[in-house]
């Protein structure tokens, strides 16, 4: 897996570097100016790979990213449907939205390539069950259990890399360290997945989410 992150990282770090305007001189002072710039609008082609070649995962998500300056504010939207077990039936559903702020280490805003450092808060609301069959000693017996309007919570550091590949159209990914999860609402079931964040076995999470994105500038 970190092969392939070392990989793709190579590949965009390249193309960013290849598309970049020459920069001001030197003893040009450029004014700041904090009027929105541009807008880019994408997807998560890793979720939607998985919904298209997975079978036991549906899921979706898509982002905004309005730049301003040096910063560039991002939000999340994505929707999980999850199925888990081959002894057990366990089924989670629902959605997850992320909002931050970036600050994009690149100063050539006609390019729109970025490569930005940045904070998340996210939030999740969803349900999920499950269904087995065991015995406890007086023959077997089936079980039900669920959890309703569950709601989970949790902050990510995020990196981030997008570059030009033609005209408006932008490629790139998101790496993720996810940590102060808290889950509010579980009952006797305890959650297998959060949509979003993923496997609580872990309080702490990392992720990798690569992007298609279109820009919508708004100069000359």
């Amino acid at each position: 897996m970190w092969k392939s992150i070392f990989s793709i990282s190579t590949l965009f770090i390249g193309l960013w570097a290849s598309a970049q305007s020459p920069a001001p001189q030197q003893n040009e002072k450029q004014p700041m100016d904090f009027r929105p710039y541009e807008l880019k609008l994408g997807m998560n082609a890793i979720r939607s790979a998985r919904t298209a070649f997975g079978s036991d995962l549906i899921t979706h998500e898509v982002e905004a990213a309005l730049a301003v300056h040096r910063f560039v504010v991002v939000g999340n939207f994505g929707i999980e449907e999850h199925q888990r077990g081959e002894t057990f039936d366990y089924e989670n559903n629902g959605s997850y939205y992320r909002i931050g702020i970036d600050r994009n280490f690149t100063k050539d805003q006609e390019s729109g390539n970025a490569l930005t450092l940045g904070l998340r808060y996210a939030r999740a609301i969803f349900n999920d069950q499950i269904s087995f069959t065991a015995d406890q000693g007086f023959g077997e017996q089936d079980y039900f259990l669920e959890n309703e309007n569950l709601t989970a919570r949790w902050v990510e550091v995020a990196v981030g890399l997008r570059g030009k590949v033609v005209s408006n159209l932008y490629m790139g990914f998101t790496m993720r360290w996810q940590f102060a999860r808290k889950i509010n609402g579980e009952g006797e079931l305890k959650t297998y997945d959060v949509p979003g964040f993923g496997k609580t076995k872990r309080q702490n999470s990392t992720a990798f989410d690569y992007y298609l994105m279109w820009r919508v500038p708004f100069r000359d």
